[in-house]
């Protein structure tokens, strides 16, 4: 892909018409600031990252009240430290869309099994291999592991319960397998992508960033998290032809940024997310809208409405 002359600039002024304090406090990483221990940290942001679809006063409550049960056993890592089922049981209550307790309850005995045997920033720093275009692959192996450990997990409350247990990963609810989605089947993996940003992108260096920085690795090997708002103004930046909602689709933006900023493609992210999440754009082509937008010199679907014959994006669909 081809970005449009200006475009590095144009992003860095959207960027820049955002205070950092600002950004902060509209991005779910902002539950986060509870924690100082970097355990803490991650562990927590598994949680804030996969609920985090959807209308953001719907699932911050209940981020919120899953750190919360938590925080009532000493934080996120004294949580899962001597996890046994029952633990579970204090989040069964709770539910986002089609996320139930339960999927909450097997994802954080999963995350115990997993962590007692390493944890999870060194999980992912061990998996990550440099010769490897980005992240995915590395990605891809810690969900596999995380299955794995899903289905004991499963089997052990079925045990526990007097049920019969699951036959393997496909017979887990169907919750759960949306929060352990695998770049390898295809899904844009949004959540996971943006967890990794938080735990690897630096702070901003003006203060009061987005990101955390808090494991070893390159910033040049993140994905962009893929929702349907940044996939439909990369299509109207040249970044993407394409309209599935796939991994794919995501390293295809993702390699037309790192081609205006090698060492740092998703610097845009948060601000290309929340243009369309605020409805600073909505894809309607009116001056009351066009005019103050910081890419409306590189926008396709601003030049087409102008009639300089230009197509449109294609059609999106989003795969999580």
């Amino acid at each position: 892909m081809g970005a449009p002359d200006g475009l590095a600039d144009a992003l860095d002024a959207l960027l820049a018409g955002t205070a950092p304090a600002d950004r902060l406090a509209a991005d779910p990483l902002h539950l986060l600031a509870r924690y100082t221990a970097h355990e803490d940290i991650a562990l927590a942001a598994v949680f804030v990252s996969a609920l985090s679809f959807g209308r953001v006063a719907a699932f911050l409550p209940v981020a919120s009240a899953v750190l919360d049960v938590a925080d009532a056993h000493g934080g996120p890592a004294a949580y899962l430290r001597g996890w046994t089922p029952d633990r579970g049981d204090g989040l069964l209550p709770l539910q986002h869309r089609w996320v139930r307790g339960v999927d909450l309850a097997l994802l954080a005995g999963a995350l115990a099994r997993a962590e007692a045997a390493q944890p999870l920033g060194a999980r992912v720093v061990a998996a990550w291999r440099p010769d490897e275009a980005d992240l995915g692959p590395a990605l891809d192996r810690v969900i596999l592991t995380l299955r794995g450990a899903a289905v004991d997990e499963a089997r052990a409350r079925a045990e526990r319960a007097g049920e019969a247990a699951p036959a393997g990963w496909s017979a887990l609810p169907r919750g759960l397998r949306s929060l352990l989605c695998r770049p390898a089947e295809g899904s844009a993996c949004k959540r996971w992508c943006m967890f990794l940003r938080w735990m690897v992108r630096l702070p901003d260096p003006q203060g009061g960033g987005v990101d955390l920085g808090l494991w070893p690795l390159p910033a040049s090997a993140l994905v962009i998290p893929l929702d349907t708002h940044v996939h439909r103004l990369a299509g109207y930046l040249g970044l993407t032809t394409r309209g599935d909602g796939s991994f794919r689709t995501a390293q295809e933006i993702t390699a037309a940024l790192r081609r205006l900023r090698p060492d740092d493609p998703l610097r845009w992210d948060f601000a290309l997310a929340h243009h369309g999440i605020s409805g600073a754009c909505t894809g309607e082509v009116s001056p009351r809208r066009c005019d103050p937008c910081a890419l409306r010199l590189q926008c396709a679907n601003r030049r087409a409405a102008a009639g300089d014959g230009l197509a449109g994006p294609p059609d999106r669909t989003e795969r999580g």
